[in-house]
């Protein structure tokens, strides 16, 4: 039998530990429920869902149903509660009608609660209510005979809707016209001694403080109006 020299065998000894090593190494994955550092990245139409134990979505991040227009994909969020009812959405169910994604707030019954202006700005839900305006005369005036425009009725609000809801109720034996302003502005159309009721686009920078006041005006000398506002309400586009 030949000789094999002492070093030799050391060697091959020494590559085996090696390739042992290696195979170990190669079989050991590391812990995946960590990330000390850098991006996550989902593309291409990718999602992250976070699951109940009975497989139902709590959270939904990615690409949502339905897509926009020719199939291009919508990518959106839906969170969940535990018992399956939607909490909170940024996601439109009509891309082709409302192409921007309102986000909302749910409750329990699936009513939107909390929602932006997909459309204008500000709110969509809540409507909120303007304080009603109020008597400008001392003696609480709430009739005029004036055939001039008169403010009966001014008070203040901040606004945070894009639109505004406008119910005024009037009398007058003779022909008469009531107004509402805006900041000094006429805001929607004019009504009449039947009333007034309209909803139009309130032109004022969101959270801006605004002016309203209710004018009335009889047509012939010698009538009178009587008026007094009902609903003043800041409202979704």
């Amino acid at each position: 039998m030949a000789i094999i020299p002492v070093d030799l065998l050391d060697r091959i000894r020494t590559l085996e530990r090696q390739v042992r090593d290696l195979m170990g190494s190669a079989n050991t994955r590391p812990a995946m429920n960590q990330i000390m550092g850098g991006d996550v990245v989902i593309g291409d139409g990718g999602r992250l869902r976070v699951r109940t134990g009975q497989g139902d979505d709590l959270l939904y991040l990615g690409r949502v149903q339905p897509d926009r227009a020719e199939g291009a994909p919508q990518q959106g969020l839906m969170v969940r509660r535990d018992d399956g009812s939607l909490a909170l959405t940024v996601w439109t169910g009509t891309p082709d009608t409302l192409p921007v994604q309102p986000v909302q707030i749910l409750d329990r019954k699936g009513n939107v609660v909390v929602a932006d202006d997909a459309v204008g700005h500000g709110l969509a839900r809540p409507y909120v209510p303007y304080p009603l305006p109020q008597p400008v005369a001392a003696d609480r005036w709430e009739s005029t005979g004036s055939t001039a425009w008169t403010t009966l009725y001014r008070g203040t609000g901040i606004a945070q809707h894009a639109r505004l809801y406008c119910r005024i109720a009037a009398e007058s034996a003779g022909k008469a016209e009531l107004r509402l302003l805006a900041n000094g502005a006429p805001v929607g159309p004019a009504g009449d001694a039947g009333g007034l009721a309209f909803t139009a686009v309130l032109d004022v920078a969101y959270d801006a403080a605004v002016t309203f006041e209710v004018q009335a005006r009889v047509l012939t000398a010698g009538d009178t109006v009587r008026c007094r506002p009902l609903a003043l309400y800041g409202v979704q586009s």
